[in-house]
């Protein structure tokens, strides 16, 4: 009996052999059959054929192929196997893989993962990317039986300072003779808001973001509530109306707050606080980070930045109390131009300037930040189309705004690059120097 079996499997494997080897059909003879790329780009086995496979290729026609002489081609690993796996499905078992057939194993995206195990029908796969890269296409894929339901995604490199919507200049007067921004141009600006505090959605305090999870503000935005731990913040990335839901806000909770170790709020002197999101932020049009400056690195006297928030809108002279509305419920920026350290500290004599701070504002006044823009950036052109940010806003000469000949106090961020770099780990500061 054992005779008769091999002999069986002789015969069976010659014969598979001398079909194999038989001369190919001419296109004129034998049409492939009409072939979807549904299923995505890559191998694909013919249903109707072990011997031959599909190669579907992004802008080309379906590449109908077969495999050299005595093998099959394997659904599961994608390659022409040989004659030993006899078993491997074909038509004979197509309705038992079908799904595996519509819905190939998806690949994961260069510098990113994927998470799922499954191809039948309803399986799903999420995609993320490792830090310093965003997504770009679905974030989810599923099997339905014309196969995935999108695209696999790619993993892109992060960039900082380049919006991907333009400022268009409005003409509304506001963060005290500024306008309002257009949505999405200043992507990395957060506003920090508090349970606590007795107005629903009011900003505290603005912030940048410098990295998924990372936001730098002023330390003297955290000392108003007085609360101990500081526990409770929470972020808003992709505000600008403070009012109305516009359905792209990330609102994500604040882990944890590091403040300058030597800040003094007597003279805000490394006024200074680097902020770390309880999980990071979703990078899209609306949120983006801004470039850090280099270390030591200096603005030019007389060049034009930039400075946003939700602030007071209205100049603010000594004494004078704020009236009508405390803040912008709609975002507003101001281009503003940088004073030098020697000439800010003639214009305010009753301050010493540091050099870990710089100034900026006009002789003629009317134009700047104000109470409620604290913590928020003062952006900069590094020459290249990308924004670095260069200050943080501080504060003004005795709390006035907008008057003639006083210019506003910022933290000078390049001064602090190497303390942020002592407060995140390895993995966030590699992802900061990955973005183009």
């Amino acid at each position: 009996m054992s005779i008769k079996l091999a002999t069986v499997l002789l015969v069976s494997v010659a014969v598979f052999a001398s079909s194999s080897n038989a001369k190919p059909v001419q296109k004129s003879e034998r049409a492939p059959p009409l072939w979807s790329c549904a299923g995505g780009h890559g191998l694909h086995p013919d249903p109707e054929d072990c011997g031959r496979f599909y190669q579907c290729s992004p802008g080309h026609r379906p590449f109908h192929l077969s495999c050299p002489t005595g093998l099959h081609f394997d659904p599961a690993l994608l390659v022409c196997n040989w004659p030993g796996s006899l078993a491997t499905p074909c038509a004979s078992t197509l309705e038992e893989t079908v799904d595996e057939e519509i819905c190939p194993v998806p690949i994961p995206p260069s510098h990113g993962t994927m998470a799922g195990s499954d191809v039948s029908i309803g399986a799903t796969y999420t995609f993320s990317c490792h830090p310093g890269y965003q997504l770009q296409g679905a974030s989810s894929i599923t099997c339905t039986e014309e196969g995935w339901s999108a695209e696999y995604p790619i993993c892109h490199p992060i960039r900082c300072g380049k919006p991907a919507i333009r400022s268009r200049g409005a003409t509304k007067n506001r963060i005290v003779g500024g306008h309002e921004v257009v949505p999405g141009s200043q992507p990395w600006v957060v506003s920090f808001q508090h349970p606590l505090y007795p107005l629903p959605k009011f900003n505290l305090c603005g912030g940048s973001l410098i990295a998924p999870n990372l936001v730098v503000t002023a330390a003297h935005c955290f000392r108003p509530l007085n609360v101990k731990p500081q526990v409770g913040w929470v972020a808003h990335l992709a505000e600008h109306n403070l009012y109305e839901d516009e359905g792209r806000e990330q609102n994500i909770t604040v882990q944890d707050i590091m403040v300058h170790e030597d800040f003094s709020y007597d003279v805000l002197t490394n006024d200074i606080a680097l902020v770390r999101l309880s999980q990071p932020a979703k990078m899209n049009d609306y949120v983006s980070p801004i470039c850090l400056p280099e270390e030591g690195e200096k603005v030019e006297q007389n060049a034009l930045c930039t400075s946003v928030g939700w602030g007071y809108t209205k100049p603010l002279a000594y004494g004078e109390m704020q009236t009508g509305e405390l803040q912008s419920p709609t975002l507003q920026e101001i281009e503003i131009p940088v004073v030098s350290n020697e000439k800010c500290s003639t214009k305010l004599p009753d301050y010493e300037i540091y050099p870990e701070q710089m100034c900026a504002g006009y002789e003629e006044g009317g134009i700047d930040t104000c109470v409620g823009d604290s913590g928020g950036p003062l952006a900069c052109n590094d020459g290249s189309g990308r924004m670095t940010i260069q200050g943080i806003t501080s504060f003004g000469d005795k709390g006035t705004c907008a008057q003639p000949a006083k210019p506003g106090v910022y933290s000078r961020v390049s001064a602090f690059v190497s303390w942020i770099r002592e407060h995140v780990t390895d993995k966030e500061w590699a992802a900061i120097g990955s973005y183009v």
